[in-house]
């Protein structure tokens, strides 16, 4: 392999994250100020290097996507799905751990996984700080830091941030772009992501918060209902489009309203939806409302239950866990309206592994045909 190559492989660690449960693969996550693959392209650049190829098995289209919009490299990006990391040139670098530092031992579990993250995120602060006039690019553009906040290195400080009197920010600290500390905050050897609140008076060590959820990394707990005056986030929810909110109502106005039913089943992600997941199209009826209601997809993977989920080759479960469900899947524009059809998880896996646009037209398609009266009459609904 040429010098001016750097060959990548990521780390598949999907398996790992059952804490944090990330929707992007651990080499997407945030460190300091960028995710780890940006790091790399960095550390690329860097060392001369005029094209970077990326080996990846772990939500191969999210990593596609970030490459597609990684323009601020002067560097060419090449990548490759992968069955497994087994499947990478041998003389491909992993790329789990900060470039040019040695990686400890990969983790076995979902708080090491955390873990990790954090440690990468110390070094990378250690880093920063040796740097001359480090101060300079340690805070963001547009920061309102009241006069009255203690400020101890090492810190980042993303764009946009608020800091009220009183805060003890550092060491080890990272506050994400847009977040808001309210004052007489201590937080110190923490991750909070963009667009984070803190209230008044609260204190954060060895944590990260992560869109309003709390991960204390001290203590091994995760919080998920946390009173929002003490730790939230500001970022705004992703609804579900109008025009899919509208196709919906007008789907449930044509096939008619569902018939009352207790049965409901659990998807393998904890997720409660009415009907059998074994019953195919008659349950998309009572899927329906809840899309009206902004509180499904109209458009994704079928739903699973546990049992369907477990029964998937484990390379498929990773590549379906993190892919938005819906109503209606590309499954269905081929004619497999169920997971336990054989075919159906093979559609899956093909929706999964591209981006979400992508075969919204083909989905699209079927919910059309499925107004007319010969399909409705060749797939009887309640």
């Amino acid at each position: 392999m040429s010098s001016d190559i750097l060959e990548l492989v990521l780390p598949d660690w999907c398996g790992l994250d059952t804490v944090r449960r990330s929707s992007v693969p651990f080499a997407l996550w945030t460190i300091g100020d960028q995710c780890l693959l940006h790091h790399w392209l960095d550390h690329a650049v860097n060392q001369g290097s005029t094209t970077v190829r990326v080996f990846t098995a772990d939500r191969p289209a999210a990593v596609r996507r970030v490459l597609e919009e990684s323009s601020l490299w002067p560097i060419k990006t090449e990548f490759t799905a992968i069955t497994s990391t087994a499947d990478a040139p041998p003389g491909a670098i992993h790329a789990d751990w900060l470039p040019g530092e040695p990686p400890p031992t990969p983790p076995t579990n979902g708080w090491e996984l955390i873990a990790r993250a954090s440690a990468m995120e110390k070094a990378w602060l250690d880093r920063m700080a040796r740097e001359p006039d480090s101060h300079l690019f340690s805070i963001g553009f547009s920061c309102r830091i009241h006069p009255e906040a203690m400020l101890t290195p090492p810190y980042f400080i993303g764009d946009h941030v608020f800091i009220g009197p009183g805060c003890e920010i550092g060491p080890y600290a990272v506050i994400g772009q847009g977040s808001v500390i309210s004052g007489a905050n201590i937080i110190s050897h923490s991750h909070l992501s963009a667009h984070s609140f803190v209230g008044p008076v609260t204190a954060l060590e060895n944590c990260r918060l992560e869109s309003g959820i709390l991960l204390n990394l001290k203590h091994q707990v995760r919080l998920d209902q946390i009173e929002p005056h003490l730790l939230s986030t500001l970022e705004k929810s992703t609804t579900v489009p109008l025009r899919d909110r509208l196709s919906a109502l007008f789907l449930l106005l044509r096939l008619g309203l569902p018939r009352s039913s207790s049965m409901t089943f659990q998807t393998f992600d904890g997720r409660t939806l009415p009907g059998d997941p074994e019953a195919g199209l008659v349950n998309r009826i009572a899927w329906l409302p809840l899309v009206w209601q902004g509180k499904l997809p109209l458009y994704g993977v079928l739903p699973r239950s546990k049992e369907q989920f477990e029964k998937l080759d484990p390379d498929w479960q990773n590549i379906i866990r993190h892919s938005p469900i819906g109503v209606f899947s590309y499954a269905d524009s081929q004619g497999c309206h169920s997971p336990t059809d054989p075919e159906e998880a093979v559609h899956a896996v093909y929706q999964a592994s591209l981006p979400p646009e992508t075969l919204i037209s083909s989905i699209a398609s079927f919910t059309r045909k499925l107004k007319s009266a010969d399909l409705t009459r060749a797939h009887p609904l309640p």
